[in-house]
């Protein structure tokens, strides 16, 4: 991991830092909350603060979750209306004058579910939206939430076994038919946004029980295996 980057393309005017703090934080580029992980910050004093995902992310890359088309970054918030003005601009009319988002039309996360704010991976050809730090989450991953490892793919709605919710995108055990959305698994309690995050915790549900709030150095960025094939 460098401890320090010059020049980076989305805060040119100061060298942005490794913080080790642990602290909570708002990412500037995909508008993601984070916090038990390490991230870059402004080391002059801007309130600027990025993912370690969102600071290293190429502009462009082939997604084993999609595997059809390369994935292209894009900066600004996802807008359906975008796409859908370059095939159907009738309907497009119709469903921007009812929109209270001052004509963008949100686009949620295929991955996690929740509204894609910020910066984000888009397939053009597909209409594929994904967030930065979801289209960086690792294929395997083990967790003390289940006694073996877990893989991460996309299937037919699920129940997720520790909030009892639906998943698609999850992290599963085929032979146990356990399902784990990725911020259910205790090492990534609090990393990312739950899905359908404004309802309330299923009352009949006992989570599992949550690992201790510190930076876990094998995995500083709350996703295993992530970086160690980019060299950081």
């Amino acid at each position: 991991m460098e401890e320090q980057i010059r020049d980076h393309r989305l805060h040119p005017s100061c060298p942005l830092a490794l913080d080790r703090s642990g602290k909570q934080f708002v990412c500037s580029a995909c508008k993601l909350a984070g916090s038990r992980m390490l991230t870059y910050c402004c080391s002059k004093g801007c309130d600027f603060n990025l993912h370690g995902q969102c600071a290293t992310c190429p502009e462009k890359f082939s997604f084993w979750g999609h595997p059809q088309h390369d994935i292209v970054l894009e900066h600004s918030r996802a807008d359906m209306g975008r796409t859908l003005l370059e095939v159907r601009a009738d309907v497009h009319a119709a469903l921007v004058s009812s929109t209270p988002h001052g004509g963008v039309l949100p686009v949620c996360c295929e991955m996690c579910t929740n509204e894609i704010e910020g910066m984000h991976y888009f397939c053009r050809s597909c209409g594929f939206f994904v967030h930065t730090v979801c289209a960086m989450l690792p294929k395997l991953m083990p967790s003390v939430a289940h006694e073996h490892e877990l893989a991460l793919f996309c299937s037919a709605p699920t129940m997720c076994t520790a909030c009892q919710t639906p998943a698609v995108w999850a992290y599963r055990c085929m032979p146990c038919l356990a399902f784990y959305h990725q911020n259910c698994l205790p090492e990534n309690a609090e990393m990312f946004a739950k899905p359908f995050k404004n309802l309330p915790p299923n009352p009949f549900v006992v989570p599992p029980q949550m690992v201790p709030p510190t930076i876990n150095e094998a995995n500083p960025f709350g996703l295993a295996h992530t970086y160690r094939h980019r060299g950081l």
